[in-house]
């Protein structure tokens, strides 16, 4: 009787502790996100400020007016229409003649932010149970179950395609003139179905990566290097890119495999004080390579 209540007492103890240090861990993740937040949302404004100054102000003005050429036909102003149709072919003229490519031409961007703030396990958990229910043929339970799983930046970009937009544009004023209202409203029509809808997807736990490894260089390169804070910074970009591998951003063996080995060499220079020029390159190596998986990822891709 002594023993068995010995040994759970044991268990207990044993189970305690490592409830402990998980509890530990998790606060130790929780506040190192925390302290990069300042660089994390800087890099969220920067890419946010970059679609929008990519857009091309007069094809925005040949849309604006487009539609105001359609609004004005559904009241029977067709002088009104014709006036607006006259500013979309003028700003289309000019952006042939800007863009001979004759490529997609950005208009306008919209970001949205999800954030989901539950843990690694968590995330395993839901994925989990997920497949099971798909296994089941339970889709839109497990839909539930998986839709909250994102932390992204997600940018959606309106593009006017100039092969096609103003040659269906240069139809319509002959169509009004020829008093075919009906069919000068499904030429405008035609001419917005033909806008392109794109996509790109920046997650949120690689830019908190990227962060937490520019801290660890930066503690790196001082004289007498923190051991302790570069080991923390490496092991919470370990973890944040840990949980955009689980979030599905990107490919394990592709993008993830050569981003833990190298973290994990690095680790084992700090703990042997393995500092300086080689440390630093190897550093900058495993930086830009988490760079490239952001570009990867986040590269646009068409919606509709």
């Amino acid at each position: 009787m002594h023993i068995r209540t010995l040994f759970h007492a044991t268990i207990l103890a044993l189970s305690l502790s490592w409830l402990g240090l998980a509890a530990a861990g998790q606060d130790n993740h929780q506040a190192t996100q925390k302290e990069v937040q300042p660089q994390v949302q800087a890099a969220k404004q920067q890419a946010i400020a970059k679609k929008k100054e990519e857009a091309v102000r007069e094809a925005l003005d040949a849309v604006l007016a487009t539609r105001a050429a359609l609004d004005a036909l559904e009241k029977g102003k067709t002088k009104e229409a014709l006036a607006h149709l006259e500013i979309a072919n003028g700003k289309l003229t000019l952006l042939v003649a800007r863009h001979p490519d004759l490529g997609l031409i950005p208009i306008d961007s919209e970001a949205i932010v999800i954030d989901f703030q539950g843990e690694l396990e968590t995330i395993k958990k839901a994925v989990d149970e997920a497949e099971d229910l798909l296994d089941d043929g339970k889709v839109q339970e497990a839909r539930a179950l998986l839709t909250p799983l994102a932390s992204e930046i997600r940018i959606t970009t309106t593009h006017l395609p100039l092969a096609l937009y103003p040659e269906i544009i240069k139809k319509v004023a002959p169509l009004i003139d020829q008093g075919k209202i009906k069919e000068a409203k499904e030429t405008l029509m035609e001419a917005l179905d033909t806008l392109v809808i794109t996509e790109s997807v920046i997650p949120l736990p690689v830019l908190r990566a990227e962060a937490m490894l520019q801290k660890a260089a930066e503690i790196a390169k001082a004289k007498q290097p923190e051991e302790k804070e570069v080991l923390r910074y490496l092991d919470n970009a370990m973890h944040q890119l840990r949980i955009a591998q689980a979030l599905g951003y990107g490919d394990i063996d592709k993008d993830y495999k050569g981003l833990y080995k190298s973290i994990k060499e690095l680790e084992k220079r700090v703990k042997r004080q393995q500092w300086g020029e080689r440390f630093d390159r190897a550093m900058e190596e495993l930086r830009k390579a988490l760079g490239k998986l952001h570009g990867r990822i986040a590269e646009p891709h068409p919606t509709r």
